[in-house]
C-alpha cells in the first residue's frame, strides 16, 4: 500500500452516550497487535544474546487454555552454567490476548529418579506442545505432552568461563548427551512428569552458525551428533515423534526407510549433515521404535569411498493432513537453492519414498496478486478445522492460506501484524476461530499477536445501506486489497446475493481494546478501513489486516433505528455509500440515507 502502514493509529476513545457497541457473540477479548510474552533482561546468557529466547510453540487444551513454551538459555545462577536449566511454560486464559508464567519444566535428572536420566541435567530447547486427541497406552485423551531437547552441561561455555570469567558467548556452545525427552501434564500444564526418552544423540558440537567451530576441549573427537526439533502427532493409535537427526548415516533401506548408521559415527570426521526421521511408540513398550527416514537430504562424499546422507541439512519437520487424504511435510533446507521445501505422501510414515530433497515451496501455485510462499527457513503449516491450510516461514510476516486444503491447492497471501521472524508459530484458537502467532523478535523477545482469517467465531452481519438497499461487499475479494486488488481500495456497495463469494458480504462488528469497532470480513478476516489511514473527506475504504487496537469506527444509533459508522479519528466524517455500486468513502454528515445502515444478523 502506497501510504498506509501497519503502525498507523486510527482511533480515539468515543463518547459513550451516543454509541452502541455490538460484541462478538461467543468470542472473548480481542487484540490484533498483541504484545510481549517474555523479554530477556540483564541476565547472562549461555549463548549469543540475540538468540537467548527462541523457538516458541503452543497448544490449546480441552479447557480452552492456551499454553506456550520456548527456549530460555539464561545462565542458571545455582550452577553458573546450563546444569539445572528449565523450559518455561506460559498460559493464556483469554484465548491468546495476554500471557502469564505458569510453570517451569525441569530436566529429567531433576524430575525423575530413574538412573537412565541422570545425565540429562538441562531441559534446553525446541519444545513442542501437543494435546493427545485420543488415548495412547496409559496416556489418556486430553493429556498435555511436551517433547523437548535435553542435554548435559555446556562444556564449551564452562571451559571458556573458567579461562576468562569476563568472556561472553556470541553463539551456541557444545553440550554433551543431547536427547529428546517426552513429558506429560494432566493438570493443564501446572505440573509435569517425565514419560521417557524418545531418542538419544551425542555432542552438540556447536549449532546454528557455529557447527564444528564452537567445540569443547572435552569433545576430543570433535563430534557433532545432536538431535533437534521434535514434532508430535498421533497416527493409527500410536504416538509419532518426527525430529532432526545429526548422527552420521551411510544410507537407508529403500523398502523400510530405516537408516544405516556409520560404524565410525563416534570417532570419524563428522559430516555436519542432518536428516529428518521419525519414531513411533504404542504407549506401552519401554522404548520407541527404530528411526525411519523422512527426508534424507543429498548424498555427501566423505572420501575414501564412503558416502553419507544428510547433505543440505533438512530440518524442522511439520506434518499436516490434507483434505484430499494426503500428508504434507514442510521443512527447511540449507543445501543451496530453495531453503524452504515440502513433500507430499499418501502415508505419513513413508515420506522416504518421495524426493530426498523435496520441492521448493515457491513452486506451489498462488492466486493472482499473491507472492510465492515465504522462504528463509523454519516453515510452519497448520490445518484449520474447516480444512484450510495456513503456512508461514521466516522470510515474511504474512501467512499463506490454501482454502481447499488439498495437496494440490492454490495458496493466497494474507498480511498479519506479526513481523517476520525465525521459528514463528501458528496456533488455531477454537474459542475465537482466529490464529494466535508467537514470534521471537529483536534481542531475545517472545512476542504474540492474533490474526483473523475469516469465518471466525461470533455474529456476522449484512450492513444494508438505507439509500440504495445494497450491502457492503468486497467485489469477491478475500485478502488484503494491496495483494488481491492491484493495490486499490475494494470495499463497495453490492446487491445482496450477487457476490460469487457469498461470505464477502458479511462482517463482524468487532469491539477493539482501545474503543471503537472494526468491520472484519467473513471471507478473510480483513478490516474495512480508511485506505490511506488519513480520515479526510473523500477517502476511500479498502480491506486490510486489522492492525490497530483502536477501531476505525464509532457505531452511532440514529433516532429512527439505523446506525451510522462515524470515523473514529475524525468524528465529523461518516462511512458513505453514495449510490448503487459505489465505492465506500468518508464524507461529512448527510441526510440522504447514504450514511444510514441496518445491521442484519
Amino acid at each position: 500500500m502506497h501510504s498506509r502502514t501497519l503502525s498507523r493509529t486510527l482511533g480515539t476513545a468515543v463518547a459513550a452516550s451516543a454509541m452502541l457497541a455490538i460484541p462478538m457473540t461467543g468470542a472473548q477479548a480481542y487484540d490484533p497487535t498483541g504484545g510481549t510474552v517474555y523479554r530477556l533482561g540483564s541476565e547472562p546468557c549461555l549463548k549469543g544474546r540475540g538468540n537467548c529466547a527462541v523457538y516458541p510453540k503452543s497448544a490449546e487444551l480441552p479447557s480452552g487454555r492456551l499454553v506456550a513454551s520456548f527456549e530460555k538459555s539464561t545462565v542458571v545462577p545455582a550452577t553458573g552454567s546450563a546444569d539445572g536449566q528449565t523450559l518455561p511454560v506460559y498460559k493464556s486464559d483469554d484465548d491468546g490476548t495476554s500471557w502469564q508464567p505458569l510453570s517451569e519444566v525441569k530436566a529429567p535428572a531433576y524430575l525423575s529418579e530413574d538412573p537412565r536420566y541422570a545425565k540429562y541435567t538441562s531441559n534446553w530447547t525446541n519444545p513442542y506442545l501437543y494435546v493427545l486427541p485420543k488415548k495412547v497406552g496409559a496416556l489418556r485423551k486430553g493429556t498435555l505432552l511436551l517433547a523437548s531437547v535435553v542435554s548435559g552441561d555446556d562444556y564449551y561455555y564452562k571451559e571458556h568461563k573458567a579461562a576468562d570469567p569476563g568472556w561472553t558467548p556470541d553463539n551456541d556452545g557444545d553440550r554433551r548427551d543431547l536427547a529428546i525427552a517426552l513429558y506429560s501434564s494432566v493438570d493443564d500444564g501446572r505440573t509435569w512428569q517425565v514419560v521417557n526418552v524418545v531418542a538419544t544423540g551425542g555432542w552438540q558440537g556447536g549449532s546454528a552458525g557455529a557447527i564444528g567451530r564452537n567445540v569443547a576441549a572435552a569433545n576430543t573427537g570433535r563430534q557433532v551428533d545432536p538431535l533437534w526439533e521434535p514434532y508430535l502427532m498421533v497416527y493409527k493409535d500410536e504416538l509419532v515423534c518426527y525430529y532432526s537427526d545429526e548422527h552420521d548415516y551411510t544410507g537407508f533401506d529403500p523398502v523400510t526407510g530405516v537408516p544405516a548408521p556409520d560404524p565410525a559415527d563416534d570417532t570419524a570426521a563428522d559430516s555436519h549433515g542432518q536428516i529428518l526421521v521419525h519414531r513411533t511408540w504404542n504407549g506401552k513398550s519401554r522404548d520407541w521404535s527404530s528411526p525411519v527416514v523422512d527426508v534424507a537430504g543429498s548424498v555427501q562424499d566423505m572420501g575414501g569411498g564412503k558416502k553419507e546422507i544428510g547433505g543440505g541439512r533438512p530440518g524442522m519437520t511439520n506434518v499436516v493432513r490434507t483434505t484430499d487424504g494426503r500428508w504434507l511435510l514442510t521443512f527447511e533446507y540449507w543445501g543451496g537453492g530453495a531453503d524452504t521445501r515440502y513433500l507430499l505422501a499418501d502415508d505419513p510414515l513413508a515420506f522416504f519414498r518421495g524426493s530426498a530433497t523435496g520441492m521448493a515451496v515457491t513452486s506451489l501455485p498462488v492466486v493472482a496478486g499473491s507472492r510465492p510462499l515465504a522462504t528463509g527457513g523454519s516453515p510452519v503449516v497448520i490445518a484449520l478445522p474447516d480444512g484450510r491450510l495456513v503456512y508461514n516461514a521466516a522470510g515474511s510476516g504474512d501467512v499463506w492460506v490454501d482454502e481447499s486444503g488439498r495437496g494440490d491447492g492454490v495458496w493466497k497471501e494474507y498480511q498479519t501484524t506479526s513481523r517476520a521472524g525465525y521459528s514463528r508459530n501458528l496456533q488455531y484458537v477454537d474459542a475465537t476461530g482466529r490464529v494466535a502467532i508467537l514470534n521471537n523478535q529483536d534481542t531475545s523477545t517472545i512476542a504474540y499477536a492474533e490474526v483473523d482469517l475469516g469465518d471466525s467465531r461470533g455474529a456476522y452481519y449484512r450492513l444494508v445501506n438505507r439509500r440504495t438497499g445494497q450491502v457492503i461487499g468486497t467485489g469477491n475479494r478475500t485478502n488484503d486489497a494491496n495483494l488481491g486488488n492491484a493495490d486499490v481500495p475494494d470495499v463497495v456497495l453490492e446487491d445482496f446475493g450477487a457476490a460469487a463469494v457469498a461470505s464477502t458480504q458479511y462482517w463482524h462488528v468487532t469491539t477493539e481494546p482501545n474503543g471503537g469497532v472494526t468491520l472484519l470480513n467473513k471471507s478473510g478476516g480483513r478490516a474495512a478501513a480508511v485506505w490511506t489511514g488519513h480520515a479526510t473527506a473523500g477517502q476511500k475504504i479498502g480491506q486490510w489486516v486489522d492492525d490497530s487496537t483502536t477501531g476505525s469506527w464509532n457505531l452511532v444509533r440514529t433516532a429512527d433505528g439505523f446506525y451510522r459508522l462515524q470515523a473514529a479519528r475524525n468524528t465529523s466524517l461518516y462511512l458513505t455509500g453514495a449510490s448503487a455500486g459505489a465505492q465506500l468513502t468518508l464524507e461529512n454528515a448527510l441526510t440522504d440515507g447514504s450514511q444510514d445502515w441496518t445491521l442484519v444478523r
